[in-house]
Order: structure tokens, then C-alpha cells, then sequence
């Protein structure tokens, strides 16, 4: 019993060192789909199994066109593998494309055989696409949004604590065919952040809901500028950074809170939110906030102040610079600004152009001093003048008076003079 157990065991062996095969080989026909839309296309696919050699067509017929074709070749081995052929063929009309096989396959062992085989694929007329853009459903993992969701409702909101750091917002969409975009998960930071799930419809046209989610502040530090309220950001991740600036943080009301420092000019930056959620930097100085305006012209970054003395001559007005009005001094047809060079720490005035958006450093006191020049010389003509039309005047007037008595002497002379009658 043993030595037949070994001799089996020897002729399997045998059997696979020399590559015998005793099974033919196998062929199979499928498609994609079965059926389709006029104008689609469809995928005709054949499988061959444990062949060395193969000499086979695939057929297309009915609501197509050329996309007949003939497939010959070998493994180059003459050892067995599997094949895979397909075809793709457009839809043409409404009915039915036929796919069919023919031709044979050849084993390793030399056996070959005659495939054949069909499949049918149903053409039909393609569907008016979808139209609809609208929600099933909308929410947010853990929380209730308000109002309840109502498929005509665009607009959400959602109060989160102040520890929440993301949420995950769920939408299903009513068709099938429409697509989705704004869901899954999202970080949120103190405050508003508004977000949206758009639906796109098949043809094309979009529907957005909104979703506010304010993240609360349990200890708000209040701000007021003006007649404008705001609170003071305490989330480093809700500011960003301006250039040669580092970060840093101080204390509020006692409460530590991100910061911007310049250690040239010792300007501390603070982020102040409006009452719509919008953030901006501050210039802190103590109790006072004075908004932070960089320009950056060529070489000079400033920031812009306010004089509080306006220097002399010169009137006070604004200009906008990047949306922004921005206090200025101007005199005839010259403009000056008040800022802080950020890379030097220095304050002065400069003179800006308003066509080439460019600034660059003005000496105040040479120019008050040369208009101060000028104005005494403007005071020295004018009283030159009034002098000389007084001259004038005067002299006019003696002139008329000298004359006046002269015709008088003369006519008195004239008098004395005149011959007697007898």
C-alpha cells in the first residue's frame, strides 16, 4: 500500500515538472451592462482560460456599428494562460446589439476547440435628465439645527461650546443623480463659520444651504471703538500673521490672548471680531485699539497713523489705499501721510503719489519752513506794494497840489500886474 501511495505521489510530481495539462481550455462572453441609453456605450468583454494559442472574433450586430474584431495570437511560451479581449461599441439606435463569438483555442496539450456564445444588450430610448437639486436630509453629528431641516429651507444655524473644535455635517440628496459637495467633517473656531452643502442637479444647476455654526465665547473680552462694539480674538489659529511681525501673547482683563509683536517699533497687534464675525488687527497701545493698516510700497512697509498735531499749512482730508480710507494731510497739490516704518521703527511724514501708489519720506519742517519763507515773502511784496501805491498816491496828490497853486500865483500876479483903465 505504501509503494502505491509513493508512486501516485511520483507520477503527480511528474505530471507538473513537465507541464502536462489534461483540461481544455474555456471561453466566456459578457457585457457591462444590459442595457443602455441611445448614444451610450457599451463594453463587450471575452474571457479565455488555460489557452497557448487563440484565433477568435468578436461580433457586433443590431444598434451599433464597427465595433466587430478579430483577436490572433499565442502566450509565446506554450504554456496555458488566460486572456482577456474586449470591445467597446456606441449605441446607435433604439433596439438591440447582438455580441457574439466564434472562431478556437488551443491548450498546451495541443487539444483545441471551437468557441462560440452571445449576449444581447437592450438599447433604449435615453431618459429626460433630472432637474432636481435638493436635500432629503441635512444634520450635524451631536447637535440639533435650527430651524429643522425642511427641503425649501436654505439657511441653518448651530450654537456649539466653546470647547468644540469640529463637526461632521450629513446631507442625503433626493436624486440619484444629482451631486454633493460640503459634507463630512469641518474645524470650526471661536465665533461664526459658515459653511455650505451645495446640490448640483443633472443638468446642472446648484442649490446651497447654509449652515452657521458660532462656536461661544463664555468670557467675552468687550471692545468699543467708537460707536462700534468688539470682542478681542483668543484663538491664535483665527489670525494670521503679517510679515516682520512674531507671535506672541499678552494679557487682557487678565486673560492671556494671541498677539503680533514688531521689535523694532514695539508695535503689539491684537485681532479685534465685529459684530458680523469679521476679524482684523489692532494696533493695542494700553486701553486704545488703533487699526492696523500695512502698505507695503517697493522697499517701505508702514503702518499708517494719525497725527494729533496736523502740521502747519496743511489741511486734513483721506485717501483710499486697498479699500481702505486712510487719514492724510494735504497742501495745494501735495498729499502727505503719517506712518511708522515697520523695518526701522521710525514715525515721519510721508508724501505719496497717487498715480505710481508710491511713498517716500517727506521733511515737514524744511518744507513748513520754506513755505513760512515764502509767506513772508508774499507779506514783504505786498506791503512793498501798498507802500508804493501810497507813494504814488501821494505823489499824485502833490502834484495836483502844486500845480493848483501855482495857477493861483500866476493869476494873482496876472492881477497885480494888469494895466489900469483911465
Amino acid at each position: 500500500m505504501k509503494k502505491i501511495k509513493y508512486l501516485i505521489l511520483g507520477i503527480f510530481t511528474f505530471i507538473i515538472s513537465t507541464n502536462i495539462v489534461f483540461a481544455a481550455g474555456t471561453a466566456s462572453l459578457s457585457t457591462n451592462v444590459s442595457t443602455i441609453e441611445n448614444g451610450s456605450k457599451v463594453k463587450a468583454t471575452l474571457s479565455l482560460r488555460g489557452v497557448a494559442a487563440w484565433n477568435v472574433t468578436i461580433h457586433s450586430s443590431g444598434s451599433t456599428s464597427g465595433c466587430t474584431e478579430k483577436f490572433v495570437g499565442d502566450s509565446g511560451t506554450a504554456q496555458n494562460v488566460n486572456k482577456t479581449f474586449t470591445v467597446t461599441c456606441p449605441a446607435t439606435s433604439t433596439g438591440i446589439i447582438n455580441f457574439s463569438v466564434s472562431g478556437d483555442i488551443t491548450s498546451a496539450n495541443g487539444e483545441n476547440v471551437k468557441i462560440s456564445g452571445s449576449k444581447s444588450v437592450k438599447v433604449v430610448t435615453p431618459r429626460q435628465k433630472s432637474s432636481n437639486n435638493k436635500l432629503k436630509s441635512l444634520s450635524i453629528t451631536g447637535f440639533e439645527i435650527t430651524p429643522a431641516f425642511n427641503v425649501d429651507t436654505k439657511e441653518y444655524q448651530l450654537l456649539v461650546p466653546s470647547t468644540t473644535e469640529k463637526i461632521t455635517i450629513n446631507a442625503a440628496k433626493e436624486d440619484r443623480y444629482a451631486s454633493i459637495e460640503g459634507i463630512g467633517e469641518k474645524e470650526v473656531h471661536e465665533g461664526a463659520n459658515f459653511f455650505e452643502v451645495i446640490v448640483t442637479s443633472e443638468t446642472g444647476v446648484s442649490n446651497i444651504y447654509t449652515i452657521t455654526v458660532t462656536v461661544e465665547d463664555l468670557n467675552p473680552i468687550e471692545v468699543t471703538i467708537g460707536k462700534e462694539k468688539f470682542t478681542v480674538v483668543k484663538e491664535a489659529r483665527n489670525l494670521v500673521k503679517p510679515d516682520l511681525f512674531d507671535e506672541t501673547t499678552i494679557k487682557i482683563n487678565d486673560i492671556d490672548v494671541p498677539a503680533f509683536v514688531n521689535e523694532v517699533s514695539k508695535y503689539i497687534l491684537v485681532g479685534l471680531k465685529d459684530s458680523n464675525s469679521q476679524i482684523e488687527l489692532y494696533i493695542y497701545k494700553g486701553d486704545k485699539y488703533i487699526k492696523y493698516k500695512e502698505f507695503n510700497s517697493g522697499k517701505v512697509s508702514v503702518i499708517f497713523l494719525e497725527d494729533i498735531k496736523k502740521p502747519k499749512y496743511f489741511e486734513k482730508t483721506s485717501l483710499t489705499l486697498d479699500d481702505e480710507k486712510i487719514v492724510a494731510y494735504k497742501h495745494n497739490d501735495l498729499v502727505l501721510v503719517y506712518a511708522t516704518n515697520i523695518a526701522t521703527g521710525k514715525t515721519n511724514y510721508y508724501s505719496y503719489d497717487d498715480e505710481e501708489k508710491t511713498l517716500q519720506i517727506f521733511d515737514i519742517n524744511d518744507y513748513s519752513n520754506l513755505v513760512s519763507k515764502t509767506e513772508n515773502s508774499k507779506i514783504i511784496i505786498v506791503i512793498l506794494s501798498i507802500l508804493l501805491i501810497i507813494s504814488i498816491i501821494i505823489s499824485t496828490l502833490l502834484y495836483f497840489d502844486i500845480k493848483k497853486t501855482s495857477k493861483i500865483k500866476i493869476k494873482e500876479g496876472y492881477k497885480k500886474n494888469k494895466p489900469s483903465k483911465k
